[in-house]
């Protein structure tokens, strides 16, 4: 209320010097005379003028904005239409116009979301914009900006029309090769999903549809029969447990590191494989379940999580007793003593695949190459993927 106050105050003020402006160049044609004196006034009345009317109608608009995109993943294209309109058809020389950024957007996509226009007489205006390589995260589009004034700037005015949109831009779905575990060679390009890649269920009978279950579950021939949905039922001794341990604390590979969980949780949703995701160092851990609306939660989680630098990292998980006969996925920038000798804890080591993350091959230090030769030795699956490799092929 007290920041309209002075908006309003500051306008009169501006009007009055104007009025003042258009006094003092009359006196002076009246006082001087002659052709240019007269010719001075003249001219500048007629902007004086258009600024007194534009202090005068107010500005009054509406706001529309469109999303083309209904769903978003990280490095996507992100195009927006803006409509607004106004309810008097006063001429406005120009409008600037601009879609609020939120704080989670670089400098240059803050830029792309304004624009100028001319718009005189038009009553409606249009204004379109395009983010490429959108960030991933929940990003909160809270208004439209427009800002306008008279030809030599006596006059502004600003509006500020509030428009709520949530942005959700998931993490990046990277495709990460099936491949055989015979077949691991440390080249970036090859993850573990060995078993993933096996049939996982037997069918055993029908049930009613239940909310989460996938549309390919349906038994089309008992629904037509019963003139209900009915979805297949799978043996559960078929199908494998996988936890996802995701390690957020190296920033060099953090947004890669969240691509890959991702990436191993939508697979395994897709093949019907129970899955959960525990992020080492947080207290927020996802049970092991399936169904759409389950992998929604954890890529929700992972659309917001934040690099995690202060936070001491906690190992037990790796080894509790409720994941003793789960497929464990450990993806990690860093592997360190202390991950290793939780790893080594284990007792069915053949049940766990790390996938080490690393910028490129001169990343991968000495000392970690010692711990891979030692977790290789104990029956533990291990593969490097390389960031600069990986990042060229993806799913849309």
């Amino acid at each position: 209320m007290k920041s309209r106050h002075r908006v309003a105050i500051s306008l009169w003020l501006r009007v009055m010097m104007l009025i003042i402006l258009t006094a003092a160049a009359f006196c002076y044609a009246m006082f001087q005379g002659g052709f240019v004196s007269w010719f001075l006034f003249y001219a500048f009345l007629p902007y004086a003028l258009y600024a007194l009317l534009f202090a005068l109608v107010p500005l009054r608009a509406t706001a529309k904005r469109t999303i083309q995109q209904t769903s978003l993943k990280a490095g996507d294209v992100l195009s927006v239409d803006l409509e607004i309109k106004r309810t008097h058809p006063f001429p406005y020389v120009y409008v600037m116009i601009e879609d609020a950024p939120p704080n989670t957007f670089h400098l240059q996509e803050q830029i792309e979301m304004k624009q100028m226009l001319f718009p005189w007489f038009r009553k409606t205006w249009r204004f379109s914009y395009q983010l490429n390589d959108v960030m991933r995260g929940e990003h909160h589009l809270t208004a439209v900006r427009i800002k306008t004034g008279d030809m030599f700037g006596f006059v502004e005015k600003e509006i500020i029309i509030p428009l709520e949109k949530k942005l959700l831009v998931y993490p990046k779905v990277l495709d990460i090769p099936v491949e055989p575990a015979e077949s691991l060679s440390e080249n970036g390009g090859k993850a573990v999903h060995s078993w993933l890649n096996e049939p996982t269920h037997v069918t055993t009978g029908v049930r009613e549809y239940q909310q989460g279950d996938r549309f390919a579950w349906v038994d089309w021939k008992t629904t037509a029969r019963r003139g209900q949905l009915m979805t297949k039922e799978f043996e559960q001794n078929q199908a494998k447990d996988l936890v996802v341990f995701a390690d957020f604390t190296d920033q060099a590979v953090f947004e890669t590191v969240v691509s890959i969980a991702a990436s191993v949780l939508q697979t395994a949703v897709k093949k019907g494989v129970p899955s959960g995701l525990v992020p080492l160092g947080d207290q927020h851990a996802f049970r092991v379940d399936q169904g759409e609306l389950h992998l929604q939660d954890m890529l929700y989680y992972l659309t917001r999580v934040q690099h995690q630098p202060s936070r001491a990292l906690e190992y037990k998980p790796l080894a509790a007793s409720e994941y003793q006969h789960s497929g464990k996925y450990v993806v990690t920038g860093q592997l360190q003593e202390e991950l290793a000798a939780s790893l080594f804890g284990n007792r069915n080591r053949k049940n766990i695949t790390v996938l080490l993350v690393k910028k490129a091959v001169d990343h991968f230090t000495t000392k970690e190459k010692q711990l891979v030769d030692r977790l290789k030795a104990s029956g533990i699956r291990i593969t490097l993927l390389f960031e600069d490799r990986l990042h060229e092929r993806t799913v849309r």
